[in-house]
């Protein structure tokens, strides 16, 4: 019984040798521009993934629904609070009015040194909000441990007012650990104001104006039950109803510019907007690399490509011989991708032995967190695609090469 398989497969072209990389010192060098070009890459992916992560983290209130009118300056006399207030929120699709000391994004900012001891560094110090009693709820905050403020606690900022009187105060979670750590922050005093204050409250999170960037400690916030006194120089936070933002933002600035014609009256800034203002290191970070990954890489290509011109031009009375003795023009360009691909093999080979021993002792924004392997593998194909592109070139010249050009020498003989 015969049972040999009835199908014949179809014979590969066998690749004539052509050793084009006779240059020991310039193939290394390719070899290392493409490992720099991977990790570049994964540099750009992980800068892109800290800008997402950025975007999409919580930050403990709803920006969209929030709009802030700076602080309108001093010309004349001040503007009552209650008053402005309670005209604003007559304002149809307007649901809460609050002036405070500062408003999250921010560009000016108060802050505070707090605990028993001196702050070291940024230790200890924390930003502080000021604007009564229905600042929390206008930011959509809610006390997870404790209560909020109470509109019976609330008190105008006054530098004559009583420096003995106790003060209640709502901080972040972050800041509780810091100077409580194991144990409950509700009814333990907060030193480092000129009042007594205790905590009667505990948020989750609130995020930091930008001005407290650099000073206060990463998430550490506090809200006392004071307001402003004078709307001139305070934050409008205005909440309004779901769809209601832009509408509201026209006439609140009409109302404001007709009511105080002497005062330069911004327009109403978007909170979610004032966020994005504040991503600015992440975003830079991003596009540096991806400015960097694309440089470098038609850097990369150049090389490649002059690279294999030369080689090409080296090799040309080898290559008129393989074509001499039988190799067909599309066995030459096969042999030249192959050898660029080798040459990006172990460029990817040693990019990624790199990336894996010494990113991660680098500090940030430096290091790099394990990638999936389907983006390494995606990373690898675009490498690839790339080098195979620089090869173009190289391959059509040396299928070119005329298989006579070798035996017009006088030291051949066919």
């Amino acid at each position: 019984m015969d049972v040999r398989f009835p199908y014949r497969l179809p014979r590969l072209p066998r690749l004539p040798r052509l050793p084009l990389c006779r240059h020991p010192g310039l193939t290394s060098l390719l070899v290392l521009e493409v490992a720099v070009g991977f990790l570049l890459l994964y540099l750009a992916w992980q800068a892109q993934v800290n800008w997402r992560r950025a975007l999409a983290a919580p930050s403990g209130i709803d920006e969209t629904a929030l709009l802030v009118v700076p602080p309108m300056g001093r010309a004349g006399d001040g503007i009552d609070v209650p008053a402005l207030t309670r005209s604003l929120r007559a304002l149809p699709g307007v649901r809460a009015v609050v002036a405070s000391n500062q408003v999250p994004y921010a560009r000016t900012s108060w802050n505070s040194a707090v605990g028993d001891r001196p702050p070291i560094g940024r230790d200890r110090i924390a930003s502080v909000y000021m604007g009564g009693a229905g600042l929390m709820p206008a930011l959509g905050l809610r006390a997870n441990e404790g209560r909020g403020l109470l509109a019976a606690e609330e008190e105008v900022m006054a530098p004559h007012a009583r420096h003995d009187a106790p003060l209640p105060a709502v901080i972040t979670q972050a800041l509780a650990e810091d100077l409580y750590p194991g144990q409950s922050a509700l009814g333990q005093p907060v030193k480092g104001f000129p009042r007594p204050v205790h905590v009667v409250g505990v948020v989750e999170r609130m995020p930091l104006p930008l001005g407290s960037r650099g000073h206060a400690s990463p998430g550490a916030a506090i809200f006392l039950p004071l307001r402003p006194g004078d709307a001139s120089w305070a934050h409008l936070l205005i909440r309004t109803a779901p769809g209601q933002r832009e509408p509201v933002a026209r006439r609140l600035h009409a109302f404001l510019a007709a009511r105080y014609p002497e005062r330069p009256i911004g327009a109403p800034l978007r909170m979610d907007e004032m966020r994005l203002d504040t991503l600015h290191d992440e975003r830079r970070w991003l596009w540096t690399t991806l400015a960097c990954v694309g440089g470098w890489w038609l850097l990369t290509l150049l090389s490649l490509g002059v690279a294999g011109q030369l080689w090409v031009q080296q090799s040309t009375l080898r290559i008129s011989l393989h074509r001499a003795v039988g190799a067909t023009a599309r066995q030459i360009r096969l042999a030249v991708r192959w050898e660029h691909f080798l040459i990006t093999l172990a460029g990817i080979g040693l990019g990624a032995i790199a990336a894996r021993g010494l990113f991660p002792r680098l500090p940030a924004p430096w290091t790099l967190e394990p990638a999936s392997p389907l983006w390494l593998a995606g990373a690898a194909l675009v490498i690839v695609a790339v080098a195979q592109l620089a090869a173009t070139w190289p391959a059509r010249r040396a299928a070119d090469v005329a298989p006579e050009r070798v035996t017009r020498k006088p030291w051949v003989r066919l």
